[in-house]
């Protein structure tokens, strides 16, 4: 009879609170459901681009030279453990689009490209161009396109794994996938391109590749030198070198599908933890204004545990039906949208999506337990009071406290306010408190599109000059404006600073586009500066990723 008239209380309870219960149900649901398709996309977009790696045979760094390869100087590196491969480009610009195409003739053995749709070019007068390039400048399978002069018949998209991120450059802060593409054509598409714009590209494998980024960069400073002894041999200078341990355009993608996944997770656990906080809220209010029906089924023989059971079903079962239904929305509706918000920022393979035990995990259990332990301690605080004291609504923990004396001469009804305000002041505190996170969230969300606009405004209001123009080899121009400049990137050395890569410029003397006194030492940016607290006089030490060389400056 006992656990009967327990659970008819349910649905009278259900039916009386029904929109709150119903407005926390859609937004667990919700919440549950897009972090659930964001980390099973996430997951299997990972799991796919790791495949992608050997699937399409991805390349382990790449060179350019002055020139074609001569024999010799491919028997130093095959010495080495280096198997090398053509990988010819040309740079040339689309007329519809004002874009630049870098294109590729289509390749079989290293850095396969994955087909999105259409098909491969068939003939010389086809093209294959980046899915996601094609997408920002709304160019379609079936369109024709002027590029490098020749009009071109749009056969197919693709998605070249040595560009899952578009970046033109290895010196590029941001890659552009609007302003610049990569292409493929058949062997005899390209060569109709001319020599004007052909770059002597190199991709290469290697045998003894370790595992571990320390390792692989340890490698690259060896196939450096191996590379200039083969250079010195037969006179064909190396213009780039990238191997992939520092290539953006392939290593970019992983490493930011990988942090995406923790910080949408917390994201979760922040949620969760606010409305197990409500539910603790209100199912405190509930026992206060049911404390003398707890305290005459308490002097009837119910035990705390029941009581505590009783309490804990609905905001339970609400999550625990939230976090089922929520998942299945992960995986057919949500996963979806967050594949889409993907593909949109790179240029990925096709990928299926994987059953993904972590993530379930993450988006069912975790938020369970962590609505059950918040909502258990209250329980078991609040409800370890005496029967007597629950007859008596005699909540209190803290004794009989002195009461705040308020003026007489103030009327009656704010006395009366004023009194219930004090009494309550702790819950509106709490409920403070929770508004002011729901509002930190909603203005999180708000500020970046600000927060971008201005950054961009404040970077091309701040540039030094209009253009500027990094050349492989000395060049004379007639221009009376244009002033030469040196620029390389180096890294800091691990200790006191962290090691990151940064660009260093070298301004000739009296410079009209940057007015600075240099001295003896080095300038640093205020931002470099202010991250790792550099001051005047301090020293720092760079050095070549893949080099000897190495000097520390103040």
């Amino acid at each position: 009879m006992k656990r009967n008239a327990l659970k008819k209380r349910f649905f009278r309870e259900l039916k009386s609170e029904f929109g709150k219960y119903a407005v926390i149900f859609l937004f667990l649901t919700g919440a549950i459901g897009f972090v659930s398709g964001f980390l099973v996309a996430s997951d299997s977009m990972l799991a796919a681009y790791d495949e992608s790696f050997t699937k399409y045979n991805v390349e382990d760094g790449n060179f350019e030279l002055t020139g074609p390869a001569e024999e010799q100087f491919l028997e130093v590196l095959a010495e080495d453990g280096l198997t090398v491969y053509e990988n010819f480009y040309r740079n040339e610009e689309v007329e519809e689009t004002r874009a630049t195409l870098r294109i590729f003739k289509i390749r079989d053995e290293v850095n396969r490209g994955c087909l999105m749709d259409g098909e491969l070019p068939q003939t010389a007068e086809e093209i294959a161009i980046d899915r996601m390039h094609a997408e920002n400048n709304k160019i379609s399978v079936g369109d024709r396109l002027n590029v490098g002069g020749r009009k071109l018949l749009v056969s197919g998209l693709v998605a070249l794994p040595d560009y899952s991120a578009l970046y033109e450059k290895p010196s590029d802060m941001m890659f552009d996938a609007v302003e610049f593409g990569v292409a493929v054509m058949t062997e005899e598409g390209a060569a109709q391109l001319g020599d004007a714009h052909l770059h002597y590209s190199y991709s290469w494998k290697d045998s003894k590749k370790p595992s571990g980024e320390k390792k692989e960069t340890e490698r690259a400073k060896e196939i450096l030198e191996v590379l200039i002894k083969g250079a010195v041999l037969t006179g064909n200078m190396p213009l780039e070198f990238i191997p992939a341990v520092s290539n953006q355009a392939i290593r970019f993608v992983g490493d930011d599908i990988g942090s995406d996944g923790k910080m949408i997770a917390a994201f979760l656990y922040i949620i969760i933890a606010i409305l197990a906080f409500v539910f603790a809220i209100t199912i405190s209010n509930t026992i206060t204004k049911e404390a003398t029906v707890i305290g005459t089924l308490r002097a009837l023989g119910y035990t705390k545990g029941e009581l505590v059971r009783h309490y804990l079903t609905l905001p339970m079962t609400v999550v625990a039906v939230a976090a089922v239904i929520g998942n299945v929305l992960g995986y057919t509706v949500f996963k979806n949208i967050a594949a889409a918000m993907y593909y949109k920022s790179y240029s990925l393979p096709t990928y299926v999506t994987l059953w993904n035990g972590d993530a379930f995990l993450r988006t069912t259990f975790i938020p369970v337990i962590i609505m059950f332990l918040i909502n258990v301690i209250m329980l078991e605080r609040k409800l370890s009071l005496s029967p007597l004291r629950f007859l008596r609504r005699n909540l209190s923990r803290k004794g009989y406290k002195r009461v705040i004396r308020l003026n007489s001469h103030l009327p009656i009804m704010q006395r009366f306010r004023l009194r219930i305000l004090l009494q309550n002041l702790p819950n509106y505190i709490m409920i403070l408190v929770g508004v002011f996170f729901a509002n930190l969230i909603l203005l999180f969300g708000f500020v970046l599109p600000p927060l971008v606009d201005g950054y961009e405004k404040d970077i091309t209001s701040n540039v030094i000059c209009a253009y500027q123009y990094i050349l492989k080899a000395p060049a004379e121009t007639n221009e009376p404006a244009a002033e030469k400049y040196s620029v390389t990137a180096l890294q800091t050395v691990e200790g006191r600073l962290k090691s990151e890569e940064i660009m260093v410029y070298g301004i000739t003397e009296n410079s009209r586009y940057v007015q600075a006194e240099f001295g003896d030492g080095v300038l640093v940016s205020n931002a470099y500066a202010g991250k790792h607290g550099i001051k005047a006089g301090d020293k720092i030490t760079l050095e070549e990723r893949f080099g000897g060389f190495r000097k520390t400056m103040h």
